[in-house]
């Protein structure tokens, strides 16, 4: 096997194990939450609020951790990540679980910046639509897997043993990545990069993130709260996305690199503005069902983003740049949630998040505008 493929095959091992782990643990911790801990809404929205901090860290991190190649600082922070996700099944009250979870939190971000520089090192400036979404959909596929594991095994096994493997998991994967040999700074990497050349990609980062925990945060607990949606219908419908984000986010990987970001991205906002609107004004439950799975599956668009930068970026800057987005993305992940839940308690009206999604929405589609109409995957500004 040649040392490119071997790295591949390293890369999406690791990526299977991860996403695998982490879905075991997203899809018992509501539950552990409630059973064990005895937590109340407050505190869960509390400890949301302080996960996402280290993500507003992220840079300084990185900044901080700069003399690691790329693949040795995600092999730390994967398992960095695994200690924290297996910690979690023995804490038994609301402090020590936000310090386990905050420590998580910080290998998470870190991971989520580094395994996008990670794919496209790899990709060597060729179809990096297409590769990252194919890891995409790598992920999907753990994700799923993981769904129908979890769901089997849970009447049968104690918390603590699945967040237990689930951090084995995360730390087989984290050791993989220690083996591979390839990383993106070729030369001596900028611990933290902030410039004006790059405003575009930050502008379309902070967007995304308030766009992403509008919808993430309010519309499940719409479809909860307001139309009463049951349990096992919202693991159906993560059940349902998680199957047909195997199939679609390689497509759309594919469809950034045909068509541009440009396109791609212009379309997305405009298809979200219509689930949005949705939302507001449609109170029919299976039509709000079918737009929570096209919001779902069109996250994926999103990496459009990131290939954008990538084409412009400084050849020893793509990680620096990768988790300075990150961080720009969490200011609106830490402000976002809040400022909604305080609107609509204030104004008796769950439309309000919504509304201002939309109007999240059209300036993103003015911003994402100044895109390129479409670069040659091999241009460099």
């Amino acid at each position: 096997m040649s040392s490119k493929r071997r790295d591949w095959a390293l890369l999406i091992t690791l990526t299977f194990a991860f996403s695998f782990g982490f879905a075991v643990y997203g899809g018992l911790f509501q539950n552990y939450f409630r059973e064990a801990i005895h937590g109340e809404p407050q505190q869960l929205g509390i400890l949301e609020s302080l996960r996402e901090i280290p993500g507003l860290l992220t840079a300084v991190t990185a900044g901080l951790l700069v003399a690691l190649a790329e693949t040795r600082l995600c092999g730390a922070a994967l398992i960095a990540s695994a200690v924290g996700i297996a910690a979690t099944g023995w804490v038994a009250s609301y402090w020590p679980l936000v310090g386990v979870t905050v420590f998580w939190s910080v290998g998470m971000h870190l991971w989520f910046s580094l395994s996008p520089a990670i794919t496209l090192s790899l990709a060597e400036g060729r179809e990096g639509g297409k590769h990252l979404g194919r890891m995409a959909g790598v992920g999907a596929a753990a994700g799923l897997a993981a769904l129908g594991a979890t769901r089997l095994l849970k009447p049968y096994v104690a918390y603590h043993v699945l967040f237990n493997a689930a951090g084995a998991l995360i730390v087989a994967a984290g050791l993989l990545a220690l083996f591979i040999r390839v990383h993106p700074a070729r030369q001596p990497r900028q611990g933290m990069v902030l410039r004006r050349e790059y405003g575009l990609y930050y502008v379309l980062t902070f967007l995304e993130g308030c766009r992403r925990q509008i919808f993430g945060t309010f519309a499940p607990f719409v479809l909860i709260m307001v139309y009463h949606a049951s349990i096992e219908t919202m693991l159906n419908l993560a059940f349902l996305n998680a199957a047909a984000s195997i199939v679609v986010q390689p497509l759309i990987g594919r469809a950034i690199d045909r068509l541009g970001e440009r396109k791609v991205m212009m379309a997305y906002y405009a298809i979200l503005m219509a689930v949005f609107a949705g939302y507001a004004f449609i109170s029919n439950r299976t039509v709000l069902f079918g737009f929570y799975m096209v919001d779902n599956l069109l996250f994926g668009c999103s990496m459009a983003i990131t290939t954008y930068v990538n084409r412009i970026v400084r050849p020893n800057e793509m990680t620096p740049t990768l988790t300075m987005g990150t961080t720009m993305n969490h200011v609106a992940a830490v402000l976002v949630p809040v400022t909604g839940g305080i609107l609509w308690k204030t104004l008796g009206n769950f439309q309000i998040p919504f509304f201002i999604g939309i109007a999240v929405l059209i300036a993103s589609l003015v911003v994402s505008r100044r895109l390129p109409a479409h670069l040659p995957a091999s241009a460099k500004a």
